[in-house]
This record gives C-alpha cells, structure tokens and sequence, in this order.
C-alpha cells in the first residue's frame, strides 16, 4: 500500500505522555475507530487509547515519544501523523487618530461637568474644545482645523 491512502491523523494537541490527533477523513465511521484502538493498544509504550469516532478524535497517552508511535501506526496502515495546517492570522490593523480620541475625552469631561450642574463655564469650554478637536467647525470656516 501506498502511505498517500493512509488517512491523515493531524496532531491537535501533544504534550510528554499524551496526545491528540484528530482523523477528519474517517470521521464517523465507528469501525475503523474500534481497529485504531484495539492496534494503538497493543503498541509497546502505550498506556489507553480513547477514541470518538463522532469527532474523529484518538486520545493516546503513552511513554516515550510520540514519533514512535506514528511510524508504528504507519507501519500497521492505521494513518500517517501530520502536524496541522496553520491557517496564516494577519494581524488587524487598527488606526487610532489621537486628536479624536482627545476630542472624546474632552466630550467626556463636558457631560461629567454638566452631570454636576457646572455647565457655564466648565462643560461649554469643554465642548468648545472637543468640536474644534474633533473638526466638527473652525474658525476660519475651510474645515482644516486652523492648520
């Protein structure tokens, strides 16, 4: 046989004495998860095997490492061990305009003002510099803040 129409057993979780592989190509099929257990169990250096044919998931814990027990499942035509594929996380870029985050702090300020009945002068000069800040308006009428 040919190791390329062994199923996959792509490694999910692998710690010293246990591991996780997860078998996508014979989820379900109960029969073959009862021969994975009963021919995991007999290799040397393995303690239980649990198997879930639902998931496609087999729990090994073992002595030794997991290496040997791949290439003696591979030998036995059980499946050929795989690391699983990575899927590549780009990384969100996120744009935080300073000047707008200070135009909402001072808005912030403005309503702790005005929650304390201070609105003239504390809240209105908050709210003056807040709407200059963030762009709502400026003074020379062309929206660029005066720069």
């Amino acid at each position: 046989m040919n190791d390329a129409i062994l199923p996959l057993a792509q490694v999910a979780h692998a710690m010293p004495g246990r591991a996780r592989l997860r078998i996508a190509d014979r989820r379900g099929d109960a029969a073959y998860f009862a021969s994975v257990s009963k021919a995991l169990s007999a290799i040397a250096g393995v303690r239980a095997v649990e198997v879930a044919p639902m998931t496609g998931s087999v729990l090994i814990q073992h002595s030794g490492p997991l290496a040997r027990i791949g290439a003696a499942a591979q030998d036995a035509r059980l499946f050929v061990v795989g690391e699983a594929p990575q899927a590549p996380r780009e990384a969100a870029e996120i744009s935080i305009d300073p000047q707008i985050v200070a135009a909402l702090a001072l808005f912030a300020a403005a309503l702790w003002q005005m929650s304390k009945e201070r609105v003239w002068p504390p809240a209105i000069t908050l709210l003056w510099y807040a709407s200059r800040l963030g762009g709502v308006w400026s003074l020379d009428g062309d929206g660029d803040n005066g720069e």
